[in-house]
């Protein structure tokens, strides 16, 4: 198929939404897969500091330069580098059999040492590495190695299989510098980045000696498309746009008002992110939401069901667990615990003290306005997202809450801009993990000894702390359930955070497009099986 031209991504609003209505006629018959010298164009929506690292926007372009130790496919945990792998009785080590027949993109050989050499760069690239109870590996042979944990992890397989955990040539963790390691990275996966232009995007070229696939994979082989442009277009509309105009041939989450139109007329694909929902995280270190009925009060003050349902029109679903997402293993329904209640609210605003009112109608107490500063990251809570707090905003100011929204840049928020417990009463924001240890990242006060500051809460408390632990290393199944299951529920009863909508990867696919899959670990996009289809004339 012809290559695109890049500058059709370019193109007029009102032109593309009266191409919106029209219906698309595809094939009904769709080609064989082929090689082809075509490019893909993809448009996405963050563009992350560097390909690799610990945000779930960095796992997306991971998985296509770096391959795995092991792949998840329909709960279970499939061979990929490795293929084999046995625990010792402890469950602290797992000895990793690996493949002999595969190379990273520079020529060096993936072995033992290739996989002892990527650790300490796991370690620097992910700030939260920690929680996952890796300490390291030490080399059995060439072609075997043992993972040593200091607790048992038994979704050490899920996170291994994720986005984050891929391989670097040892040979450019040795010798490229910090820039060339952040924007073309070496690895042994389908995908070789051949540039990145900040601000517009990154150029991808095929790994034409991939032979290693996953067995989820719908083939072993290079890609079937030459050429993967991969576009930062931060607008919604703009890349649905370029989807109906022909400029875009797979868009990321596109506009929630469109999203059931495009089901009816393009392909599809959704997954709900495991790890926490976005989710709001009330200060109970200081501040008026130390007070579990004020937290209570914010929760019952809100129609979230509405509020989601209004703002995401279907395309993303509510969650009122704020600890967990339904998509995570061990996952507690706690949806009807905060329904709307104002005469609820109000009444244990009351009992809080906060009686008085001051001249715009908001709860006083000792003097003080009962004022609430949320700030968020604009590049991680969409235009939509942002939306929702506008309407959360107007919900609380009901019962006298004055709910202050402070949106911060990237750059800003990744500099740690407002994340202290005297900047801010409460946070939103999400979490991609997939095990239920997630509750051991976000409520953990410290990280390696120092300040989490993925605890957003700042919640302390070392017997919950204990209790989350003793959950994590519990072997029976059932038992490690139940263990999960009251803790959600005391997280919930306690209000020290509160679901609002399961972060969800909705992806929009014009018809000429087939094969391309989400990976089932973290939703990551599969570009190496997809290929190009004839359209009807």
């Amino acid at each position: 198929m012809r290559a695109k031209s890049i500058q059709r991504l370019i193109i007029p609003i009102m032109a593309a939404l009266s191409c919106a209505a029209l219906p698309i006629n595809v094939s009904a018959a769709a080609s064989s897969p082929t090689s082809s010298d075509g490019t893909l164009v993809y448009l996405h929506e963050q563009e992350p500091p560097c390909l690799w690292g610990g945000w779930v926007q960095q796992a997306y372009l991971s998985r296509q330069v770096f391959d795995y130790l092991v792949s998840y496919d329909k709960g279970q945990i499939r061979p990929w580098l490795a293929s084999s792998w046995s625990e010792s009785a402890d469950r602290k080590t797992i000895t990793f059999h690996l493949r002999h027949d595969v190379k990273f993109t520079d020529g060096d050989i993936f072995n033992a040492d290739a996989v002892i050499a990527n650790y300490p760069a796991w370690q620097k690239g992910i700030g939260w590495h920690g929680f996952t109870y890796m300490t390291g590996f030490t080399k059995v042979d060439d072609y075997t190695v043992a993972l040593h944990l200091s607790e048992p992890n038994p979704e050490i397989y899920n996170v291994l299989a994720n986005g984050h955990y891929g391989f670097q040539s040892p040979d450019s963790l040795a010798h490229n510098s910090s820039e060339q390691k952040c924007l073309r990275p070496v690895g042994t996966g389908p995908w070789k980045v051949a540039r990145w232009v900040r601000g517009d995007g990154i150029s991808f070229v095929r790994n034409d000696d991939y032979r290693w696939a996953p067995p989820n994979a719908h083939h072993n082989g290079p890609a079937y498309i030459k050429h993967l442009e991969w576009k930062f277009v931060p607008d919604a509309t703009t890349r649905w746009g370029a989807l109906v105009s022909g400029g875009a041939d797979v868009i990321y989450q596109p506009p929630s008002a469109q999203w059931q139109a495009l089901q009816q007329h393009y392909q599809t694909l959704s997954y709900v992110a495991t790890g926490r929902p976005q989710a709001f995280s009330f200060n109970v270190q200081r501040g008026p939401f130390t007070d579990r009925r004020v937290r209570q009060a914010f929760a019952y003050a809100l129609d979230r069901k509405q509020i989601v349902k209004t703002v995401f029109k279907g395309a993303v679903p509510y969650e009122g667990n704020g600890s967990l997402s339904k998509s995570t293993p061990l996952y507690l329904n706690v949806d009807d615990r905060y329904s709307l209640n104002i005469a609820k609210a109000n009444q244990l605003l009351d009992q809080a003290g906060w009686t008085g009112r001051d001249a715009a109608g908001y709860r006083t107490k000792d003097g003080q306005t009962l004022d609430a500063r949320l700030p968020f990251i604009q590049a991680i809570i969409d235009q939509e997202g942002a939306l929702m707090l506008q309407a959360v905003q107007d919900q609380v100011k009901r019962v006298g809450i004055k709910l202050d929204l402070l949106p911060l840049t990237q750059t800003e928020g990744f500099a740690g801009a407002r994340s202290r417990p005297a900047d801010k009463e409460i946070s939103f924001g999400y979490w991609v993990w997939p095990s239920p240890n997630i509750l051991d990242i976000v409520y953990n006060h410290a990280l390696n000894g120092a300040f989490n500051g993925n605890n957003t809460s700042f919640f302390n408390n070392p017997e919950v702390e204990a209790q989350i632990l003793d959950a994590q290393r519990e072997p029976d199944p059932q038992l490690r359930q139940q263990k999960f299951a009251v803790l959600q529920k005391w997280f919930d009863d306690q209000a020290i955070a509160i679901g609002g909508y399961n972060f969800t990867y909705n992806v929009a696919i014009a018809h000429h497009i087939r094969g391309l899959w989400q990976d089932e670990g973290n939703g990551l996009l599969n570009f190496n099986d997809a290929y190009f289809v004839q359209e009807k004339p």
